[in-house]
């Protein structure tokens, strides 16, 4: 299993009762895992929520009734879950409440690299965390154990390797919970005013004085201690996750492994201080091997000096990258020079071909891409400024060339936010905010009601294309199908958008693939004033191939006349489909057949007309 299966069968085996979440790599594919079994388990509910705040709500509410509630979503997922996740704190949990928090160390999908240990130190919540697919499994049952037993929410920390690593993983058996699932009315409990929350408060920190004391405990903690001395020292390591089992390969590459004492932390919060102290009292140096942020660093530091531990000398991000993956090459070079043994990386094969470095780029027949082409073509015509804001999603590839059409992304919904910002410094600039459907719905509306109430001139390109496309093409309120794929309800932005404020003359709806008369309707919404919502809609391009390829649809060929191609590059240099090809001996452009999708987009950007279809 990958890590994301064993996640999602550790779920099933703990006897959840309702799973939400919103996609995002590296997490995406723990859902889709647990809602395959719902015909084998009616009784279980799962859904896409559309933001992670309200996933977790969602979760939290099965807690609140006695029953086990998951929600599942990648690092800055959880800043948005955070405003409800930070009094949930408080309230604690009463069937178990796990959240899971997928977090991406080298930033291979992700727009920043935070290290969500710390949610546990800011909320006082426990975190657990664990090294491979089995222990994923495992952990997770004992999550829910652990909130049920401690009435406390717990943060379940996982990183990109963990998620999408593979490993053989033992299965257990699925629990039947037979329990009551009521609602008990207990207000001074779930109302969160202040006089209930003082209460709380000193609730809540003496649930983390317990918890303390489970980490001393805890299955998925363990403590080896050696005498063994390496060049005269005797050497500690202490690691969680991922890292740890990189530790571990490193220190067998090295052959140390019964030379060192060694601490594994399955729960990274709270510490097991008692564990940490006979560490530290029995070895000379210790290194701390931990991904991202020196949290375990400056809490054995702490340890350290309330405790007059002067002897002890304790290496963290003095000797580790606090940014990236701590791979295992990593660990081989860095803890291998430091105790003054030899090592050697094996070689791996070499290739025979090497590939040249290449820009990401949006899919063939991505209608992202019409709608920079036609904003970027706008520029030029109507030579005035454009600032355009961006958000999360597919459509963050605009910033590469050739379309270079993207200047400032910050966080899903920002685009909109940022934008009513900008419309008020300047008047001869054209202030956009671009976004797709389910960022739209993620956190979309309340900026535009923001821009409606404030009277902000900005333009809205809500790029529509059904999906969440992004991570794999998960569906969302735009198609209505829910992740059962059962039908739902399907919620039509431009009704959306009339309800926020925006007025009907106000709102264009489109398909890019039709450009000639997508620009024309487009430079309207351009050059007209206050808030303006332009809607391009087509489906996602992945997702239509599968469908016209289910219903046995020919896609159009596409060709170029070389007699009429003179060579102008415009379909590479500008347009930029992958499915282009240029010849610089002859000067010709031509088609890849193998990536061409057939929206004949090309046809009209192309002013001498050399495309055309079959």
């Amino acid at each position: 299993m990958t890590g994301n299966e064993a996640i999602a069968r550790g779920i099933l085996e703990a006897g959840v009762k309702i799973a939400s979440g919103y996609p995002g790599t590296p997490s995406t594919e723990i859902l889709p895992a647990v809602a395959e079994c719902i015909p084998f388990y009616p009784d279980l509910r799962v859904e896409w929520s559309v933001n992670e705040k309200v996933a977790f709500e969602v979760a939290y509410a099965a807690s609140m009734v006695n029953a086990r509630g998951v929600a599942t979503m990648k690092h800055v997922g959880v800043n948005v879950a955070s405003d409800s996740l930070m009094v949930a704190a408080y309230h604690g949990a009463r069937g178990g409440m796990v959240l899971i928090s997928a977090d991406d160390p080298s930033q291979f999908s992700s727009q920043n690299e935070q290290d969500n240990r710390y949610y546990g130190l800011h909320a006082l919540i426990p975190v657990v965390e664990p090294c491979n697919p089995q222990e994923a499994k495992d952990l997770i049952k004992l999550a829910f154990e652990l909130s049920e037993e401690n009435k406390s929410v717990v943060l379940y920390r996982t990183t990109t390797r963990l998620n999408h690593g593979r490993s053989e993983v033992i299965l257990g058996d699925i629990q039947e919970i037979n329990r009551d699932y009521a609602f008990d009315w207990d207000r001074q409990r779930w109302v969160c005013i202040p006089s209930n929350m003082r209460i709380q408060r000193t609730e809540l920190l003496e649930r983390m004085q317990k918890l303390r004391e489970v980490a001393e405990t805890f299955p998925f903690n363990s403590l080896i201690i050696s005498q063994e001395q390496i060049n005269g020292k005797r050497i500690g390591f202490v690691g969680s996750g991922v890292a740890f089992a990189h530790l571990k390969d490193t220190l067998h590459a090295l052959d140390i492994e019964n030379k060192v004492s060694l601490l594994k932390l399955g729960m990274v919060n709270p510490l097991p201080k008692r564990s940490m102290l006979k560490l530290m009292q029995t070895v000379d140096e210790l290194l701390i091997v931990e991904e991202l942020e020196p949290i375990f660093e400056e809490q054995f530091k702490a340890v350290a000096f309330d405790a007059g531990l002067t002897h002890l000398k304790i290496h963290g991000k003095d000797l580790f990258p606090q940014q990236g993956e701590l791979l295992p090459e990593v660990l081989l070079e860095k803890i291998s020079t430091f105790l003054g043994l030899a090592y050697s990386i094996p070689e791996g094969p070499t290739l025979s071909i090497s590939a040249p470095p290449r820009l990401p780029q949006m899919c063939p027949a991505c209608h992202h891409r019409n709608v920079y082409f036609v904003m970027k073509k706008l520029e030029k015509k109507l030579k005035k400024k454009f600032i355009n804001n961006n958000d999360i999603g597919c459509y963050s590839l605009g910033v590469y060339p050739p379309l270079q059409a993207i200047d400032t992304a910050l966080c899903m919904g920002g685009s909109i936010g940022m934008a009513n910002g900008f419309s008020k410094l300047f008047d001869d600039v054209i202030i956009t905010a671009f976004l797709g459907d389910s960022t739209f719905f993620h956190s979309g509306i309340a900026p535009l009601v923001n821009a409606v109430y404030n009277q902000n001139n900005m333009l809205v390109i809500i790029s529509d294309n059904y999906y969440t496309s992004m991570t794999g093409g998960q569906d969302n309120p735009s198609d209505g199908i829910k992740i059962t794929q059962e039908p739902g309800v399907q919620v039509k932005i431009e009704a959306l958008v009339q309800g926020c404020g925006v007025p009907p003359d106000k709102i264009w709806v489109h398909d890019p693939y039709d450009l000639e008369a997508f620009t024309e309707k487009f430079e309207a919404a351009v050059l007209a004033q206050g808030v303006r919502v332009f809607i391009a809609r087509h489906m996602c391009a992945l997702q239509e191939m599968r469908v016209l390829e289910a219903n046995k649809i020919k896609i159009p060929v596409v060709n170029v006349d070389s007699e009429l191609c003179n060579g102008c590059q415009i379909c590479v240099r500008q347009f930029g489909c992958p499915a282009f090809l240029f010849d610089f001996e002859t000067r010709k452009a031509s088609v890849d057949q193998f990536q061409c999708r057939g929206c004949k987009s090309c046809l009209a950007v192309c002013p001498q007309g050399a495309f055309y279809a079959e």
